[in-house]
């Protein structure tokens, strides 16, 4: 009786609705135990999750199957949107070299890093190991966006941050959908053993592939945003010009992966320059529209958050994890490793020769804060079905778990120690 009650409630008819109680409850709770409410979310989705290993057969989690695609192009793109369209040109211009070399560099460094460890530490095969490697090299600046809320840091670095976790997205599916591409190419397979000497890569080839995808997507999110600044000039509704905007962003994500460039570049940039041209601009978008814009975007943002959180969650399979708890502990610290061995460098050599000024207490939150999020399971989920797919999810849903918990509660604990005139809780 229960169960048939549970199910119908959980039947895909009632999933909006459900999911919506869902927001409400962690929104209510997240004051109340003093966490994010993604955090919240997360926890809430990983007790729907744990329904399906009891006996009442409650939850018929088929239900909740979401084509991974639909999270990279449609979840995805309006975080990125709403994050650098809050991004003040300034602000950006004053670390804009460090970011992007951590959202390229940066990713390609953790990649080979975590490959070489993951291959010779733990002992999997070359291409999965980098394929993983890649998957969970981009950082999620959700729960990062969250802390600072509630404890303060510098604007500049928060900065930082964000429009890093919103470039390295790009380019970490860039790279996973390279070495998945190579090792088809070639003939490869997850399930080979010895991939080493299957496997030649042109890296001159990878490169001018990568600088094409990257500022290709880029070229198109800058065209189709100038394009927009000319048509909002002729508009002064808020209901169309909020509608343009939506075609803006979703628009650049279609044009751009239909001509093989990048789509969250592209959406990356389109948001950067609505941010600091359109929305600035009165005789551009008027005050009324503007302040409608912004509302929008951050409730859409807020719930394509909380639909990431929430597929993390219910997707994730605990007592997979605990079985393989002794691989999760690895990866994640050689996840760890690998982000150490990007980061340090990277803002080392911009101090050194870039006029930027990166302090040593903000690489170490740039270190700390780089936790990962739904992006790594959804790449992990666009695998083909095999074991290895299989091992790879449970280190990706392990290692992404850890990562929230252990760091949201390393930088917690850090920001308010290095920024003690800052770190003033938020409780509004």
């Amino acid at each position: 009786m229960v169960g048939t009650l549970f199910g119908q409630l959980l039947s895909t008819e009632y999933l909006i609705p459900v999911f919506l109680v869902m927001i409400f409850i962690a929104t209510l709770l997240s004051p109340k135990v003093r966490l994010p409410y993604t955090m919240v979310l997360l926890g809430l989705g990983i007790g729907v999750s744990l329904f399906h290993f009891t006996g009442f057969n409650i939850v018929n989690l088929s239900q909740f199957k979401v084509d991974p695609q639909l999270i990279l192009y449609f979840i995805v793109p309006p975080l990125i949107f709403e994050a650098m369209m809050n991004v003040k040109h300034s602000e950006f211009k004053a670390i804009q070299i460090s970011s992007l070399l951590l959202a390229t560099v940066g990713v390609v460094l953790a990649t080979l890093v975590g490959g070489f460890l993951l291959t010779y530490v733990a002992g999997l095969p070359y291409i999965v190991a980098f394929a993983f490697a890649a998957l969970i090299a981009p950082t999620d600046a959700a729960i990062v966006i969250e802390v600072f809320k509630r404890v303060k840091v510098p604007k500049i670095l928060s900065t930082l941050m964000e429009s890093e976790a919103s470039f390295n997205d790009a380019t970490a599916v860039i790279i996973f959908s390279s070495v998945i591409a190579v090792a088809a190419a070639q003939g490869s397979t997850l399930e080979s053993t010895n991939m080493l000497n299957q496997i030649n890569i042109d890296i001159v080839q990878q490169i001018e592939h990568f600088a094409i995808v990257f500022f290709g997507g880029a070229a198109i999110g800058l065209g189709l945003a100038v394009i927009a600044q000319r048509l909002h000039r002729l508009l002064d509704d808020p209901f169309s010009e909020t509608g343009l905007t939506v075609a803006i962003v979703f628009g650049s994500v279609v044009a751009a992966n239909s001509l093989g460039v990048s789509g969250l570049v592209a959406v990356a940039l389109a948001g950067l320059y609505y941010g600091n041209v359109i929305v600035k601009r009165v005789h551009i978008m008027s005050e009324k529209v503007k302040t409608y814009v912004i509302n929008f975007w951050e409730m859409i943002a807020f719930f394509a958050n909380s639909a990431a959180f929430l597929y993390l969650g219910i997707n994730m399979d605990v007592i997979r994890i605990s079985q393989n708890l002794p691989l999760i502990i690895m990866a994640f610290i050689v996840v760890l490793a690998a982000r150490a061995a990007s980061t340090y460098p990277i803002l080392g050599l911009t101090n050194k020769f870039t006029k930027e000024s990166i302090p040593n207490k903000w690489k170490h939150v740039v270190m700390i804060g780089g936790m990962r999020g739904a992006l790594s399971v959804a790449l992990v989920a666009t695998l083909p079905e095999s074991e290895f797919k299989e091992t790879l999810k449970t280190i990706t849903f392990g290692v992404v778990l850890a990562s929230l918990i252990i760091q949201y509660v390393s930088l917690t604990k850090y920001i308010k120690k290095a920024f003690p005139s800052e770190s003033v809780e938020n409780v509004s």
